[in-house]
C-alpha cells in the first residue's frame, strides 16, 4: 500500500497523468463542433446521459489528482471558454451536454494551483462573458425567436425523414408552431452520409442543407424520390447540388 501511495504521489507520474486532461479539452471542442452543425438524436437517452456524466466525472478525478501540473492548469483555464461555446450553441436544448462541463469547469478552475491574481482576472472575464452572453442571447431570442447558426429552427424539426433509395440523402420537414396564423411547412434536403453515429446517439448533419420549398401547412407540397436519387416536387424534378451554392426558393417560386 505504501509503495502504491508513493507511486501515485510521484510528481512525474502526476505529470504524465495530467496529459490526459488535454483529452477532456479535446472532447469539449468535439462536443462544441457537433452541437454547432448537427442535430442530436439520442437512441437511448438514459444510457447517453449516464455515460456522458460518467466520462465527465472520470476526467474530474484526473484533474483533481493532477491539479498542480501545468497541463491541468492550462486546461482549467481554457475549458470554460469551450463550455461557454457549448452553452451558446445548445441554448434551450441538449442541456444534458451543457450542465456537466460547466460544473466540471467551475470546480477545476478553482482547485488548480494557479496564482490567485490570474484566477481573479480570468474568472472575472469569464463571469462577464457568461452573463452578457446569456443576456444578449435571451434578448435576441425574445425579439427574433429561436437563434441558430444552421439557418433553421431545430425546435420545429420533425424526426420523420424521407430517405433517397441509396439513403445518401434525406428530406427533412420543419413545421411552424400552431399558434402562427399563417402556418407553413418547409422542406430541406440533407446529406446523410456525413452523419456521425456514436454509442446511444446519432448526430444528423444540418449545415450545408438545401432549402427545397416552403408551402402552406394545410396544402403541403408533395415530395418523392424516383429512380435512383431523382427528387420530384409536385410532379416536377428538382435538381440539387451540394457542391454548388443553392438558389433559395420562396413560396410558389420553385422554378
Amino acid at each position: 500500500m505504501d509503495k502504491f501511495l508513493k507511486i501515485i504521489g510521484n510528481q512525474y507520474v502526476r505529470l504524465g497523468v495530467s496529459i490526459l486532461s488535454l483529452g477532456y479539452t479535446a472532447g469539449l471542442f468535439y462536443v462544441a463542433w457537433i452541437v454547432m452543425g448537427y442535430f442530436i438524436e439520442p437512441t437511448n437517452r438514459p444510457a447517453l446521459i449516464t455515460t456522458y456524466i460518467f466520462i465527465n466525472v472520470i476526467f474530474l478525478g484526473i484533474m483533481i489528482y493532477t491539479r498542480q501540473q501545468i497541463f491541468t492548469r492550462f486546461c482549467a483555464l481554457v475549458n470554460p471558454l469551450l463550455a461557454f461555446a457549448i452553452l451558446m450553441l445548445s441554448f434551450g436544448r441538449n442541456w444534458e451536454f451543457v450542465i456537466p462541463p460547466i460544473i466540471i469547469c467551475v470546480i477545476t478552475f478553482f482547485i488548480t494551483k494557479t496564482s490567485e491574481t490570474n484566477k481573479v482576472v480570468i474568472g472575472t472575464i469569464y463571469l462577464i462573458l457568461y452573463v452578457v452572453g446569456v443576456l444578449v442571447y435571451l434578448t435576441f431570442q425574445r425579439l427574433m425567436g429561436n437563434i441558430s447558426l444552421m439557418e433553421v429552427d431545430l425546435s420545429t424539426r420533425s424526426t420523420t425523414y424521407k430517405y433517397s433509395p441509396d439513403e445518401q440523402y434525406r428530406i427533412v420537414t420543419y413545421v411552424e408552431p400552431e399558434k402562427d396564423s399563417n402556418r407553413t411547412v418547409s422542406f430541406y434536403l440533407e446529406e446523410s452520409k456525413d452523419d456521425i453515429i456514436l454509442p446511444f446517439v446519432e448526430c444528423k448533419k444540418v449545415t450545408g442543407c438545401i432549402h427545397l420549398i416552403t408551402s402552406n401547412y394545410l396544402r403541403p407540397a408533395t415530395l418523392e424520390w424516383k429512380n435512383d436519387n431523382d427528387l420530384y416536387i409536385d410532379g416536377r424534378q428538382r435538381k440539387y447540388d451540394f457542391n454548388a451554392i443553392d438558389e433559395d426558393f420562396d413560396i410558389g417560386e420553385m422554378w
